[in-house]
């Protein structure tokens, strides 16, 4: 059984992740746990195998250059840009992982007790493809499955596999169109990520590999959603998209691995943002499961951000961090 865990720069919140999968998943000594890197400093890594001597790592082709150009950013010699994600890395992990599978993020930890063990059988058992272990999102009704298991699968305006993904590309603007004339339902797009949701899910291997097959260089959203919609055309609607009744899985709002987000308002730097965090954590002086298992306080952040920089800097992260909240309401 495996569990991989994407991660990039952030080894303050690896730590937190990390914890609480071993504090929080009952069956973990009979798991397997694969750090996916894709640019943390040697250092920060070698601390995190102090902590977890049983994980494992593997590494991006970019890994080192990655490092690179942050050490150039933080030493004011050129600004990080680098957009390019390490689809292959992550391709490749999971089609050597176990059949059912975690794969989360450095920013995701685990806020509740989990048998990884009892849910694969559970999903083998009711032909589960993803087991959502957040909250919901979609705004739509959940339907028991068992004492723990919601399902919920996808109503479809149009029983088309070609016209979901013109309509996800906006191929001859046709969703521009169509929301012009007032055919477009609000929630079309929340009906397709009822099948689908990385940082917080436990997949069959089969149908993430699906999901994943182009393995674009950068986030494709849509059309990872347009694979989805494929897949469940190609099974005539037998897999089963289901979520616990009760999250056992949160994440931060108060960072991101997004370091090309310059273009936010008062251009927070989250570079340098990051590497503060990453610096206090690498000297013990950062507490990684504050306020566990609810988010990081913003208070907390703030007052570190006002002693080891500035009053502009810490102004700036939290107005960066109300509108990261935003966001995500409306996502």
């Amino acid at each position: 059984m495996d569990i991989l865990i994407k991660t990039y720069y952030r080894p303050h919140l690896l730590d937190r992740c990390l914890r609480s999968i071993y504090e929080r998943i009952i069956d973990v000594k009979q798991i397997k746990i694969t750090i996916l890197d894709d640019g943390t400093p040697q250092k920060y890594l070698d601390k995190i195998k102090e902590k977890y001597p049983e994980v494992y790592f593997k590494f991006s082709d970019w890994r080192e250059e990655k490092i690179e150009k942050i050490e150039k950013h933080l030493q004011g010699i050129e600004r990080y840009q680098d957009t390019r994600i390490p689809t292959d890395l992550w391709y490749n992990a999971i089609a050597e992982s176990s059949d059912i599978l975690i794969i989360t993020e450095d920013d995701v930890w685990m806020c509740d007790d989990f048998n990884m063990h009892f849910y694969t059988k559970e999903m083998e058992k009711y032909n589960i493809h993803i087991l959502k272990l957040g909250r919901d999102l979609t705004e739509t009704i959940n339907y028991p499955l068992t004492g723990t298991i919601n399902y919920h699968n996808p109503k479809y305006f149009f029983k088309s596999e070609k016209l979901y993904r013109m309509l996800l590309n906006n191929s001859f603007k046709l969703r521009d169109r169509l929301s012009a004339v007032g055919l477009l339902p609000k929630y079309w797009r929340n009906e397709l990520w009822k099948m689908y949701d990385i940082p917080m899910a436990m997949m069959r291997k089969d149908y993430l590999l699906y999901i994943w097959r182009d393995k674009f260089k950068r986030v494709v959203e849509d059309l990872q959603l347009a694979n989805a919609v494929s897949w469940d055309m190609k099974t005539k609607g037998n897999t089963k998209y289901t979520l616990m009744k009760d999250r056992v899985m949160d994440f931060t709002a108060r960072s991101s691995a997004s370091f090309n987000s310059f273009n936010i308002e008062d251009h927070f730097d989250l570079v340098r943002f990051n590497y503060i965090l990453n610096e206090l954590w690498y000297e013990g002086k950062f507490d990684s499961y504050e306020n566990f298992p609810e988010d990081f306080s913003v208070d907390y952040i703030y007052g570190i951000l006002l002693e080891n920089e500035n009053k502009s800097f810490a102004d700036k992260w939290k107005k960066w961090t109300e509108g990261f909240i935003e966001m995500h309401k409306s996502s």
